[in-house]
Order: C-alpha cells, then sequence, then structure tokens
C-alpha cells in the first residue's frame, strides 16, 4: 500500500549526534531527490519538513515547491527552530499556492 504523505527532511548536523560533523547536502542535489521522489510517488503528498532553510534557502525552496513539494510543514519542528510561519506563509502567497487550514477540531 502506497503512502498519501512523504516527509522530505534534509539534514541538519547538530552537535553531540552521529551526524553532526557531515556537510549540508548541496542545493541542486536536494531537488534532483525531490525530482526523484515526485517521479516515483506522483499521487503522493510531498511535504518540506525539518533542514530545508539550510540546504535550500529561500529561492530553492521556491524551487522545490514549483517542482514537486506540495505540502510544508509550518513553523518550528521537533528538535530545532524553523522559518516563522509568517515567512513560509509569505512563500505559498508568493507562489499562488492555495493554503488549507487544519480543522478546527484537531
Amino acid at each position: 500500500m502506497a503512502s498519501d504523505e512523504v516527509p522530505l527532511n534534509f539534514l541538519n548536523p547538530r552537535p553531540g549526534t552521529p551526524f553532526a560533523d557531515q556537510p549540508l547536502l548541496e542545493g541542486t542535489e536536494a531537488l534532483k531527490t525531490i525530482a526523484t521522489f515526485r517521479l516515483a510517488l506522483p499521487r503522493t503528498i510531498l511535504r518540506y519538513a525539518g533542514g530545508r532553510e539550510l540546504t535550500l534557502g529561500d529561492l530553492g525552496m521556491r524551487d522545490g515547491m514549483l517542482g514537486g513539494i506540495n505540502a510544508i510543514i509550518v513553523g518550528n519542528y521537533l528538535t530545532t527552530l524553523g522559518r516563522t510561519p509568517e515567512e513560509d506563509l509569505s512563500l505559498l502567497v508568493d507562489l499562488k499556492m492555495p493554503i488549507k487550514a487544519l480543522s478546527d477540531t484537531l
């Protein structure tokens, strides 16, 4: 059974972890990864998650949204700070992408 949604996390090397000394993925490689996931999973929601702001920066995040990402975790992550919700929402507005609010019952 295929997944309905796949979060795409990019390495954010944290001091004291096994990957602390690993380099960040190049932005172009991250975009190729997004494109590969989109081709392999055409009906799956691909969600930007942690590390995207470090690996891709603002321009790369835009390219990823236009090249296959169709959802985004807004705000902070489990263990690290993300971009502000206002920055993420502004990106979606600039790209004219619809914003789906969470249900009030959640």
